[in-house]
């Protein structure tokens, strides 16, 4: 009877260990696949970025230039400042640091910002010529603006979901186990990056 008690106690204490350990490799590897995803997501979120820069070339081309008041030097230099800045954002695989998300938040704003003005203020004085060029133009910032948000709410879903996890009773437990919970991502801001109609809206701020 006793021998039978131990092969019980032993089946059950064996039983146990496998299921602890599938529950942490589990739990390792949902972290692991979280965090991939943010890398994941945040990289779509700066080929976004890349790919509307690589626009302001053609709109700088088109625009009129014999204007005082003409913008597109502004807009270079914003382009040229949002340039330097995304490639630290591409290169850093830890979670982004503060400052960092600070000045490509600003300088991706900045950029937004002053192509509103263009789409809004020079349309009017394009001859026809350069207003079909300014429309096809016009048309690709605005697939930009769309792929950016898509992106921006990617990315801060993936970085809310990590973030839960690693606060949460049970897998909190988990996360500091692995060294997941020193792992601080930060969302960007979510009015970054909104849909074009709203974004290049006459009313909009």
């Amino acid at each position: 009877m006793t021998s039978q008690k131990l092969m019980f106690f032993g089946f059950c204490s064996v039983f146990t260990v496998i299921i602890l350990f599938c529950v942490l490799a589990g739990g390792y590897t949902s972290f692991w696949r979280s965090k991939n995803r943010i890398e994941g997501s945040k990289s779509l979120l700066t080929d976004a970025c890349q790919k509307r820069l690589d626009l302001v070339p053609d709109l700088i081309e088109i625009t009129p230039k014999n204007n005082p008041q003409n913008p597109l030097q502004q807009i270079d230099q914003t382009a040229q400042k949002a340039a330097k800045i995304l490639p630290h954002v591409i290169s850093q695989h830890t979670p982004l640091e503060k400052a960092l998300i600070k000045d490509f938040e600003i300088s991706q704003l900045q950029l937004t910002t002053q192509l509103k003005e263009v789409f809004i203020q020079w349309a009017a004085s394009l001859d026809k010529k350069q207003s079909e060029q300014f429309s096809d133009i016009k048309n690709q910032f605005y697939s930009a603006q769309n792929n950016l948000f898509v992106a921006g709410q990617r990315y801060n879903d993936e970085v809310n979901y990590f973030n839960i996890r690693k606060e949460a009773f049970w897998t909190s437990f988990i996360a500091k186990l692995f060294g997941f919970n020193k792992l601080n991502y930060i969302n960007i801001s979510t009015d970054l990056f909104l849909p074009a109609k709203v974004t290049f809206a006459k009313n909009s701020s």
